[in-house]
């Protein structure tokens, strides 16, 4: 085993200013950088998947618990326990997938920014690292689309929130229809409930996706054309 005070052998925080060939070695560290961020955009769509997932299969076994209980007493008691859990964790998942989006927005900008690097080691390198003009929806793939406001209602982070805004809408129903025994009353509430949950969680992701770009703008490194 090596001596860390050996002479001759620079210390760890020195070890940069000994390097033989800083320039490879700045693209060796590179090529890691760029693995790195891959694989954390893989882990956000992976934990993604995984709490979507887990949000559906709560919500599906309840519905299916409901079913054995709808013709017993108790089905009112089990609907009062179940829609606050199931809706308390919807919001919950609904948060961490806008967080792991914006992670993943992060990290594409951070490809970017070392593929534009790549573009310009030689002339005409450009041409196999091309970067979509303008405000495309996936900034590393041209797939003729450009962004839009109502993208925001298309992700799977918005896809829970409309989901858990029906479930709490229907919980809302619940609460109203209970001691007026109006339905048609209930079901406009209801329906009412659900709509306004939807435009707001539809408005606080655009607002998180907002302060991203802005902040990435903000960046001229990631943001200067090459």
């Amino acid at each position: 085993m090596t001596d860390p005070q050996q002479p001759g052998i620079p210390d760890a925080r020195d070890s940069a200013g000994a390097l033989g060939d800083r320039p490879l070695a700045f693209y060796n560290a590179l090529l890691t950088e760029h693995f790195v961020l891959e694989s954390a955009r893989g882990i956000t769509v992976s934990e993604s998947s995984s709490r979507a997932s887990l949000y559906l299969m709560t919500l599906s076994s309840g519905l299916v618990a409901f079913g054995f209980l709808a013709a017993t007493p108790y089905a009112w008691v089990f609907l009062g326990v179940v829609i606050p859990v199931i809706v308390i964790l919807g919001v919950f998942t609904y948060e961490r997938l806008v967080q792991t989006s914006l992670e993943d927005v992060a990290a594409l900008a951070s490809i970017q920014r070392i593929r534009r690097y790549y573009g310009g080691l030689l002339p005409g390198a450009d041409a196999f690292f091309p970067i979509p003009p303008g405000n495309a929806p996936n900034e590393l793939l041209e797939i003729g689309q450009r962004g839009y406001r109502r993208g925001v209602f298309f992700t799977i982070s918005s896809a829970i929130a409309i989901v858990n805004s029906i479930v709490a809408g229907v919980g809302i129903a619940l609460l109203v229809y209970w001691p007026s025994r109006n339905i048609a009353v209930a079901v406009v509430v209801g329906v009412l409930a659900a709509v306004v949950l939807i435009v707001l969680h539809g408005a606080y992701q655009e607002s998180r996706y907002f302060r991203q770009r802005r902040l990435l703008s903000a960046d001229p490194s990631r943001s200067a054309p090459r």
